[in-house]
């Protein structure tokens, strides 16, 4: 429990990053409930994404161990944004059956694989997803993952045009074609929590 905590203080130290989103890392306080969720309870590590029909690009990813939740991430998946959440390219952006633009379909995932170097479009850290099909099953999303943009050694690539996909840029590289997509420094302290305590065995999407 000492080591937890330790871990819980120094990434609270680091929680409010250059894009002015906050982190919460923090455990139940002595003698307070615990906030629960049923699918995080039932491992030991695991995750759960929220989707924020309004703003997907400022969705949440939440890191649960047994039933305590450890630290809230912002999180995008798709292409929706605040500024098109009434237009017809919003909506299907809020499609999960919109191959390479919509959000990721709900239900529940077990991550295929963790990685820290990956190299290819997608590099550095990753968590691999099963393929799945859409909520009415006439589209198999695919190529899923849940990362950031960085270069393959985990560090910031050079500015490459109006958007790099190997630099962190703001917060408009919270949109992806589907995947879960988080700031650099937050898919670095889940990836610490893991070696830590365990690989997350669940992914909850709602």
């Amino acid at each position: 429990m000492n080591n937890l905590k330790s871990v819980i203080a120094a990434t609270a130290a680091t929680a409010v990053l250059a894009t002015g989103v906050v982190t919460t890392m923090a455990a139940p306080a002595t003698g307070a409930p615990s906030a629960r969720h049923s699918a995080a309870a039932a491992s030991r590590v695991a995750l759960v994404f929220v989707k924020n029909a309004k703003d997907p690009s400022n969705s949440t990813l939440q890191l649960w161990n047994g039933r305590d939740r450890i630290a809230t991430y912002r999180a995008g998946s798709g292409l929706g944004t605040a500024a098109n959440y009434n237009t017809n390219k919003g909506k299907s952006y809020r499609n999960d059956c919109t191959s390479k633009a919509g959000w990721l379909p709900n239900g529940t995932y077990k991550p295929t694989s963790f990685e820290t170097g990956r190299n290819s479009a997608i590099k550095g850290y990753a968590i691999g997803l099963p393929d799945t099909k859409c909520r009415t099953g006439k589209a198999e999303r695919t190529g899923l993952f849940i990362h950031s943009e960085m270069t393959k050694d985990r560090k910031q690539g050079p500015r490459n045009g109006a958007d790099s996909p190997q630099r962190w840029e703001g917060v408009q590289d919270y949109k992806s074609y589907g995947c879960i997509k988080l700031h650099p420094s937050h898919i670095a302290q889940l990836f610490s929590y893991m070696n830590k305590h365990g690989r997350a065995v669940l992914l909850t999407v709602r």
